[in-house]
């Protein structure tokens, strides 16, 4: 069929349009027949007042409608608070006038559900969906005098609405060209976002208030704003993340800052190729829900149901063949440069490259094998294939590569090892289309029943030479038409470069997965990579959306044959993020090479990929977090810290009481070190109940990861029970004597009596200010020497201290500094100044460089004087011939003549005067 027929194009077009319009609205017809298809209406007085409200079972979410002066309006609070100021509801249409005003109540409908659903996988076995609903109808009062039905929800856990256009004679088909949903959110909230990019959700979050929400250039539009969900702390004990539900034949959502507020948002739809189109059809439609994910603390997002509540139940009749599983893949070997995806002599996809990772994974238990490169397309590299139109097989191998004799080798293995077949479309999304007959009937007949999808295109995806958003409509009724047309096939879906989770893994349970996410391949795509604090951020952000296929698992964290970047965690952080990053299928991302510590491997090998419960613990967003999951009597804990080494206590209190379980911890050991020393992993078993407290002790980027299990045989009795770390210190090593200038080390001796590694944040204070802040380790029956750098450069007696944060360990003693000789003078000062006059409550900038003048690397306290008295220091670590330059800052109360001076320079004099 040519391509260049304008004719046949046409019939192409107009027939993929129908085929994945059709994929969504046989799943939306139901759903409307459910949400008011007609318009309400009602003869009681009080179901057509203005103003109605909604209140979640337990009493915390309420959500307020009312309409002002004929416009919809809604309103959401939570635990007495507004979290979402009064906020204007509407749509505008091409070719008609826009349903947001001139209305009229013309009904309400009220329900109570409490039920409890089953799902086939997920984070829990069992879910409760209770919730408030009120249905309101409004037609106008101008005009056509068409209807408009609004349906709210109020759930525990948060709220929701969505707009209904009711079957009526005087609407029926329509183009939306804008969702006039405002957020008027209460306050300037912190809050952690994305860019509102149409193609890409593959970035960093950013931690910000809502009011410095900024655009990125070249992508989306070009207005502040944001992609969802966004996630907001919303008062001392209250965090809210926004987002939306049931994504069905309908654009995806952004949000744009209006003009006159920065903390009120505007949905912005993602268009159709010409610009103005958001959404085509015909009534009765429904929009999606906009979500509100409430909770008193992080970790109340994380076990939140909201998302998959708000969709439809299970559409397929047959679901046991579907399997949530681990899978290796011939992939991070090529992002790292080992091989390529290209043919040619350094292709990673072979039938004998296949055949060596699937003799390791079946010796782990590893249930899949992704091969990417396998068929016929990858010709050119990267910069050919990413953008379209470029045209894949789906069914044809590469010469190096067999797909029938590599799926018949990973059964012949015991367990046997299953195929993921990836389908990379570069974009060229009617290509897909047209071969995903073909090639799902292959893979069912083969037994094939895992693909991975990707849509690489930053251009945007070619259907018939026309170019269509990845978010926009259109692309969303293809990824619902592929993920039914796979279920058809018996085929679960791991989707990249996706359309945004919404909840729709619970009415088709084939979708496992999918990325939409700055995941670990961007620890090789750029030298900054993902912060340790990414991956703690996620679950609170990104993951409250749904599944995400982050691909963890890397155990040569610096990789330092194949680049010049690194993964910026541990080892032991990398096992914690199987419990932390929840995905119905999970990578096992490094090469069998790598896995040489099969010790350590084994917390892998046990760790499933969905679970009977979800437990979140202790979290500050982007700072450390702590997640533990149960699947059948097992417990997998994953807690996390980013670039600041810590202690968190992870209590136990999820386990049955008056149960013993058997505590397997891989935790960064005792001698790890980010930069140097990231692979060391610290294996312990303790014997421990739902009363104890383990200790998780994490260098910069680190972690620790735990299996809970019932103990067998005589275990109980054989292995230790947990004893947490109990630091003791001896009396530290300071001289009673020193020169001014003269370096000098204060030692102290560290001990571990405990049965783990423990982590203690010391200070070394001089005079009552610190000057030095360490984190010491000591592993479990063990001692460590603990180091202070000191230099003091004001002569006199000086109490140098040494404390624990904890304050169980405080030790002073008084060192006295002599004259200094020349030989030891090592720092100088210059380009000190003060202005000649002030004002009182002014602040003033006092600059001063300090330069190491000696041969020896050296702390330096730099002391800012006012008429002889220490008012400001600060540390400074130079190098040999080293400076730098610092600013002292300094407000003067009260008016008067003062003498500043920096350390023995000669004093400055400021008047100081009331104005």
């Amino acid at each position: 069929m040519s391509r260049d027929n304008n004719d046949t194009s046409d019939s192409l077009l107009r027939r993929r349009e129908f085929v994945a319009g059709a994929a969504a609205v046989g799943g939306l017809t139901s759903i409307v027949s459910g949400v008011a298809a007609k318009p309400i209406e009602s003869t009681e007085r009080s179901d057509r007042t203005k103003v109605q409200s909604l209140t979640s079972p337990g009493g915390d979410v309420e959500v307020t409608f009312e309409l002002v002066d004929g416009t919809p309006t809604y309103a959401v609070t939570y635990g007495g608070r507004t979290v979402v100021d009064r906020s204007t509801l509407g749509l505008a249409f091409r070719d008609a006038a826009p349903l947001a005003d001139s209305f009229e109540v013309t009904g309400a409908e009220r329900r109570s559900i409490d039920e409890t659903w089953d799902p086939v996988w997920g984070t829990s076995d069992s879910i409760r969906n209770n919730y408030e609903e009120l249905a309101v109808g409004l037609r106008e009062t101008e005009g056509s005098k068409r209807s408009l039905n609004l349906l709210f929800r109020a759930y525990d856990d948060g709220a929701a609405f969505r707009y209904v256009l009711p079957e009526q004679e005087n609407l029926g088909s329509f183009v939306v060209t804008d969702e006039r949903t405002e957020f008027a959110f209460a306050d300037d909230y912190t809050s952690w976002w994305t860019p509102d990019d149409w193609e890409n959700y593959e970035y960093l979050y950013e931690e910000t208030p809502l009011s410095e929400v900024k655009p990125t250039p070249d992508v989306g539009s070009e207005v502040d704003g944001a992609n969802t969900p966004v996630t907001m702390r919303v008062g001392d004990e209250a965090y809210m993340s926004v987002h939306e539900a049931a994504l069905t034949d309908y654009a995806g959502m952004t949000l744009t800052r209006a003009d006159d507020d920065p903390t009120t948002f505007e949905s912005t739809l993602v268009p159709w190729p010409d610009g103005e189109s958001k959404v085509k059809g015909e009534a009765p439609h429904v929009s999606p829900w906009r979500t509100f994910t409430l909770g008193s603390d992080p970790g109340a997002l994380v076990e939140s149901d909201l998302i998959v509540n708000l969709n439809e139940p299970n559409q397929l009749d047959d679901t046991d063949w579907i399997e949530p599983q681990k899978y290796m893949g011939i992939w991070w070997e090529i992002h790292v440069g080992k091989s390529r995806w290209a043919p040619g002599p350094d292709v990673g996809a072979t039938t004998e490259n296949a055949k060596r990772y699937m003799d390791f994974a079946s010796e782990h238990g590893i249930s899949s094998l992704l091969v990417e490169g396998w068929n016929v397309g990858w010709e050119g590299g990267f910069d050919s294939w990413s953008n379209p139109p470029h045209e894949f097989s789906f069914t044809e191998s590469t010469e190096h590569y067999d797909l029938q004799e590599v799926v018949e080798y990973g059964q012949s293995k015991d367990p046997s090892v299953n195929v993921v077949a990836h389908n990379e479309t570069g974009g060229g999304v009617g290509n897909y289309e047209e071969q995903l007959e073909e090639a799902f009937s292959l893979y069912e007949d083969l037994g094939i029943h895992a693909i991975k999808s990707g849509y690489v295109s930053e251009e945007g995806l070619d259907i018939d030479g026309e170019r269509y958003h990845h978010h926009g409509q259109r692309m969303v009724n293809h990824y619902r038409h592929v993920t039914k047309k796979a279920a058809e096939h018996e085929i679960m879906l791991n989707v990249h470069e996706p359309i945004k989770p919404t909840g729709v893994r619970r009415t088709y349970p084939n979708l496992m997965t999918r990325e939409g996410v700055s995941g670990l391949e961007y620890e090789n795509f750029r030298p900054e990579g993902n912060p340790p604090s990414h991956t703690l951020t996620l679950p609170f952000t990104r993951m409250v959306a749904g599944p995400l296929d982050y691909t963890p698992g890397i155990f040569d964290i610096l990789y330092e044959e194949y680049g010049n970047t690194r993964v910026h965690n541990t080892v032991a952080r990398q096992l914690a993020l199987y419990p932390m990053l929840f995905s119905g299928l999970q990578m096992v991302a490094d090469m069998p090479e790598h896995y040489d510590d099969l010790d350590t491997f084994e917390y892998i090998e046990q760790v499933p990929a969905a679970w009977d419960e979800t437990v979140a613990g202790a979290a500050e967003i982007g700072d450390y977090a702590t997640i533990a999951r149960r699947k059948g009597a097992e417990w997998f804990v994953g807690t996390g810290t980013d670039d600041t080494p810590r202690t968190l206590p992870v209590p136990l209190d999820f386990l049955k009481s008056n149960r013993k379980y058997v505590a397997e911890v891989y935790a960064d050991g005792p001698e790890a070190d980010y930069e140097s020393n990231p692979d060391e992993v610290a294996y312990y078993e303790f014997l421990v109940s739902a009363d104890d407290t383990l200790h998780a002790s994490m260098v910069t980027g680190g972690g620790q990861a735990v299996r809970l299990r019932p103990p067998e045989g005589g275990e109980q009795s054989e292995i230790p029970a947990y004893e947490p770390p109990s630091y003791e210190y001896d009396t530290p090593i300071v001289p009673e004597e020193v020169m001014a200038g003269e370096p000098f080390t204060v030692l102290v001796e560290a001990s571990n009596s405990g049965g783990i590694v423990g982590g203690e944040r010391m200070t070394l204070s001089v005079d009552g200010e610190t000057v030095e802040e360490t984190f010491v380790r000591v592993g479990a029956g063990e001692e460590a020497q603990v180091e202070f750098p000191l230099r003091l450069s004001e002569t006199g007696d000086h109490e140098v201290t040494m404390a624990a944060a904890d304050g169980d360990a405080s030790f002073s003693k008084t060192v006295t500094v002599t004259e200094q000789s020349a030989e030891f003078r090592m720092f100088s000062y210059e380009g000190f100044e003060v202005p000649e006059e002030t004002t009182v409550d002014r602040q003033l900038e006092i600059p001063v460089t300090v330069r190491n003048t000696g041969d020896e690397e050296s702390l330096q306290v730099v002391k800012l004087t006012v008429d002889d008295d220490v008012v400001r220091t600060s540390g400074v670590d130079l190098e040999p011939g080293g400076s730098t330059d610092l600013t002292f800052l300094h407000t003067f109360d009260s008016p008067g003549e003062y003498e500043v001076a920096v350390e023995d320079l000669d004093p400055q004099t400021v008047t100081v005067n009331v104005f």
